[in-house]
């Protein structure tokens, strides 16, 4: 059983989560968009399509200060939909309160490729990634991660 606080935050992440949701699609192709990389929209159905020129993209962008959070928002949207499109999953918000995701946004329930119950925090993933030294390799993270998963 959650304590008051455990069900307030949990609340409060939900609510987060339907607003991160809303904003994935157009967010996730105006990022795309802004790359350079078109047809942007495509992503959408694609991901894995999309990877190596992301990945290319963002291998030495330096990014400024003020739009760090947004790329990180961006890197964990693509994160989690290659995830998602690739394996049949979906994204949910962690309600596990042993979990240590505990009130995350997280891809899983995958039918393919990956265990039913592997879970992948993709806000984790793209702040690994923009804690790399340039050039940084999206494609050799993602790897990784699918390979921990498996």
């Amino acid at each position: 059983m959650l304590s008051y606080e455990q069900e307030q935050l949990l609340q409060q992440s939900q609510t987060a989560f339907d607003a991160y949701y809303d904003a994935l699609g157009a967010s996730l192709v105006n990022f795309v968009e802004r790359l350079g990389i078109q047809p942007a929209h495509e992503v959408l159905t694609n991901a894995a399509e999309y990877l190596p020129y992301i990945d290319a993209a963002m291998r030495t962008i330096v990014i400024r200060d003020e739009s760090w959070q947004w790329v990180k928002t961006m890197l964990g949207y693509f994160i989690g939909e290659y995830f998602v499109q690739g394996h049949a999953g979906c994204w949910y918000v962690e309600t596990r309160a042993e979990s240590p995701h505990f009130c995350r946004t997280m891809v899983g329930g995958f039918e393919h490729g990956l265990p039913a119950d592997a879970a992948i925090d993709p806000e984790a993933l793209a702040l690994e990634f923009l804690g790399q030294s340039v050039p940084r390799e999206l494609a050799a993270l993602i790897a990784q991660a699918q390979a921990r998963a498996a």
